[in-house]
């Protein structure tokens, strides 16, 4: 459970192979920091919302049978003066024992989140929530410093826009304080080359929108590109508006409709600071980091162990061979590599080839007919943390063209602008490379390119009456002639 300043969110995890996948999640606006000073008090309508929030989630809590929970509150309660009173009310009432987070811990729990998602490098994890604004510097995927700042939505929306729609002096003066404040804070980090990571309430409504307005064909905000040119738009726009009309806006909702202007205006501001022209959204954030700590994962982690840790995940999901998904990577990665400039793939497209062969078998979960394409189905909607939106849709696409079926035509229009036209040729490479590894995997090939980088030679180091499919050799050479135009030859029996 996390009691914010604007909204409470309740989340139950499924805890597998060292990762952590949301299964039922609710929500609730109790704005335990409306009208809240700096060093103010909750008011008594307040603690009767969160208090009501927190019962419902109790409740739902016993009726799911849900072994452990954890519950901790956030800037609202920690600013207020009366925050300790609300904890002991929230317990008496509910038996949960709210844990208040300082802001360094915030941070440190939106860090872990991103890094449970992302290979962090040098980045910037933003986590704008309502009463304030964590920002985590990372320096060779390591938390190096923290800080938070009384920047969130609705502190700011009561503070500075006192019109509905706002004053442009109102505004005016908004972005004043929060590009100072901003300015300082960074600054401080003293970095710059950042990748910015975006989490929180009012981030996720921004990329619901934006996909809308963009007609974006992932639906799902986790991996989205927000750009500062998305924000300039929808800013025009929501400016504009009373919040009953923002409240019909794709993604904005009820509860976030009076404070997202000035929710726009601080990621504007942090664009510009931090000179960058997008932030890329993440699913994963403060819940998933307390949830991941909880559980003892490790973390950070490389893209490859978190991509591993998903697929291990789904297997014991969705009881699939995982153990054969390993093997034939293996043998794809090796293949990858003798062919090398002809497939033009780098580290990426790497990992979404062996994302790819790990799940190539998980649509036998659904079906064993047409299994590829729910293969496909699975990796496109599956949680797969490590990778890149681009890089998941590579993945789907292999699984789904490794049996030899040719790509849908729809593809080509319908995953645009995430993939462009050499993606598509990307995918067909790896899905022919996937179709050759999966034949041949049982019998330890080796590939070697002979005559000049023409022909693609196998051996096997397995023993000779290792069961392959009668027409192997066969369903090999067409994909490698067909896409890399390769004789393949055998070097034994």
């Amino acid at each position: 459970m996390d009691i914010g300043s604007n909204t409470a969110r309740f989340v139950v995890f499924e805890a597998a192979a060292g990762t952590a996948r949301a299964v039922y999640e609710a929500k609730a606006a109790p704005r335990l920091g409306s009208n809240l000073a700096p060093r103010g008090r909750l008011s008594d309508e307040a603690i009767a919302r969160g208090v009501a929030s927190v019962r419902r989630f109790a409740e739902t809590v016993a009726r799911l049978g849900v072994p452990r929970t954890l519950a901790v509150a956030t800037s609202a309660v920690r600013d207020a003066e009366n925050g300790p009173d609300f904890v002991r009310e929230v317990e008496e009432a509910t038996g949960v024992l709210l844990r208040i987070l300082s802001g360094t811990e915030e941070a440190r729990y939106g860090y872990l989140g991103v890094a449970s998602a992302w290979e962090l490098e040098n980045d910037l994890v933003v986590d704008l929530g309502g009463g304030s604004l964590q920002l985590a510097e990372v320096r060779a995927g390591r938390l190096r410093n923290s800080v938070s700042l009384p920047l969130g939505a609705l502190r700011l929306t009561q503070r500075f826009l006192e019109h509905d729609p706002p004053k442009t002096r109102e505004e005016d003066a908004l972005r004043d304080h929060v590009r100072t404040t901003l300015g300082s804070a960074l600054e401080a980090f003293g970095g710059d080359g950042y990748r910015v990571y975006g989490i929180g309430g009012t981030i996720r409504a921004l990329a619901r929108a934006a996909i809308e307005f963009r007609e974006y064909p992932i639906r799902r905000v986790h991996g989205f590109p927000l750009y500062d040119r998305d924000l300039d738009a929808l800013g025009e726009l929501l400016r504009e508006m009373p919040a009953a009309k923002r409240r019909a806006i794709a993604g904005i909702g009820s509860d976030r409709a009076d404070v997202v202007v000035a929710g726009v205006v601080v990621l504007q501001e942090l664009l510009r600071a931090a000179r960058v022209e997008r932030l890329l959204v993440s699913g994963t954030g403060i819940r998933e980091g307390i949830a991941l700590e909880a559980i003892g994962a490790e973390l950070p982690a490389s893209a490859v162990a978190l991509a591993e840790r998903s697929a291990a995940a789904a297997a014991e999901s969705f009881s699939f061979p995982l153990d054969h998904g390993r093997e034939v990577a293996g043998t794809a990665v090796a293949l990858l590599a003798v062919l090398g400039d002809r497939v033009g793939a780098g580290p990426r497209e790497a990992l979404a080839l062996r994302v790819a062969a790990w799940m190539h078998d998980a649509g036998t979960a659904v079906d064993l007919w047409n299994h590829a394409q729910h293969s496909a189905y699975l990796l496109e909607n599956y949680p797969i943390r490590g990778l890149e939106q681009r890089e998941v849709l590579l993945a789907a696409m292999a699984a789904y063209l490794h049996q030899g079926d040719a790509p849908p035509s729809e593809w080509k229009k319908g995953y645009l602008p995430v993939i462009r036209p050499p993606d598509l040729e990307m995918a067909i490479r790896l899905g022919a490379i996937l179709e050759a590894a999966e034949l041949t995997t049982a019998a330890g090939p080796e590939f070697h390119l002979v005559a000049g980088g023409r022909t693609l030679s196998l051996t096997f180091s397995s023993p000779a009456d290792t069961t392959l499919d009668p027409r192997w050799l066969e369903k090999v050479r067409k994909p490698m002639e067909r896409v890399f135009g390769l004789e393949v030859r055998t070097r034994d029996g």
